[in-house]
């Protein structure tokens, strides 16, 4: 069979002779088994020739007689692997431009057939194409391959996945610290309007910068794929106070989770963060600014003039921390960032004895379930009324 592609620097290396990392120089004999014959590569290179001379004289007569060349490489069967994996899992268009870039080097390295792929062949794949990324990274990447060599074995072309053999990195820790009430109010208090706003939200909510960007001043009802407020025509009371109405939170990261489905009771706190929230701009956004001058009004990331871009609310928090110079401190890596707002709002709701989990929109929660129509009944998860307090 044909040798695959080589890298550059084992070019010069007979045909399936490989430099295997810690091991030595292996040879592929023609029972199909891998050997190491030499840690010299002078040595390993003689004796490599020698061998397929002797015994490989014939091999190519031979592939075209018994039709040991019809499978071909693997490469040639990726992208038809991609298109199944995007059909039945559907990525975001982020993750599927990974996939395609990923797709690519494997249709440049991967030429040999997948029966042949080894977990040798593996370690010197991920070595060439990620040595220098960060664990987090690398073990995506293998997970990456792990996964296209499954769809491989489905379809008959590998029988065995060399890539579930390989050991991934250990996880790394987080670098980023956590945020404290101190810093949070001091931020808070420098911020402009609509950061202040936005702040508050994530506080009273625990959702993320993402959702908080997309929330409606007002929603006739809870909808897929929107974030609002749907309000109602008298307020109504429970044991923990006035309830005005309800935030419906859509949490785009787990859009295929019933839990991804949160209603928040608007009380007292909220209502009054959604008040304060308005001003002379006239915008269907909670958390909104007129857009700067000589900038392009719109954007495929929102909806209308005076929305604005979630990164752009956190890259504003950061501006405002490091201009107070309350992490200055730590290395910009390590300083928290907008996010860190969800952890100090989980930290405040266990201290005051509720369980945050259901409020964050975690799957794994457990809660009472509100069912609502539009087209098809879809579960939204039902939060108690609370009001996370700076003052535990």
């Amino acid at each position: 069979m044909a040798p695959r592609k080589r890298l550059n620097k084992n070019r010069d290396l007979p045909p399936f002779l490989y430099f295997v990392k810690n091991a030595g120089y292996q040879l592929k004999l023609v029972n199909g088994k891998r050997k190491i014959i030499s840690q010299n590569r002078t040595e390993a290179i003689i004796i490599a020739n020698e061998y397929n001379r002797i015994k490989r004289s014939n091999s190519k007569l031979d592939e075209l007689l018994t039709g040991s060349e019809s499978q071909g490489g693997l490469n040639l069967i990726v992208d038809s692997i991609i298109e199944r994996m995007t059909a039945d899992k559907s990525p975001g268009n982020n993750l599927l431009s990974t996939w395609t870039n990923d797709a690519e080097r494997m249709k440049s390295y991967f030429t040999m057939p997948g029966e042949d792929i080894t977990l040798s062949d593996v370690t010197e794949y991920m070595e060439h194409y990620h040595k220098g990324a960060s664990n987090n990274v690398y073990n995506r990447k293998l997970s990456f391959l792990e996964l296209v060599f499954d769809y491989a074995k489905d379809s008959g072309h590998m029988t065995t996945n060399p890539a579930a053999l390989k050991i991934k990195k250990p996880s790394e820790r987080k670098k980023r610290k956590a945020l404290d009430v101190d810093a949070f109010e001091k931020i808070r208090a420098a911020a402009p309007l609509w950061l202040r706003t936005a702040m508050d939200l994530t506080m009273q909510t625990t959702h993320a910068v993402l959702e908080i960007s997309r929330i409606e001043y007002k929603l006739r009802k809870a909808e897929p794929g929107r974030c609002g407020c749907i309000w109602y025509k008298q307020p109504q009371q429970d044991q923990f106070g006035t309830i005005y109405g309800e935030l419906a939170i859509h949490r785009q990261k787990t859009h295929k989770s019933e839990a991804s489905h949160v209603i928040i009771p608007i009380n007292e706190t909220i209502k009054t963060i959604i008040d304060n929230s308005r001003d002379r701009i006239v915008s269907p956004y909670v958390v909104h600014r007129l857009p700067k001058k000589n900038s392009n009004p719109t954007s495929a990331l929102v909806n209308h003039v005076t929305q604005i871009v979630s990164k752009n609310i956190s890259t504003e928090f950061s501006k405002v921390r490091d201009k107070l110079g309350v992490y200055n401190h730590l290395k910009p890596e390590e300083r928290p960032t907008y996010h860190e707002i969800r952890g100090l709002s989980a930290r405040l709701i266990k201290a005051q004895g509720w369980d945050p989990q259901t409020r964050m929109g975690h799957s794994d929660s457990k809660s009472t379930k509100v069912y609502t129509e539009f087209g098809k009944q879809i579960e939204w998860v039902q939060v108690p009324n609370l009001t996370v307090s700076l003052n535990n």
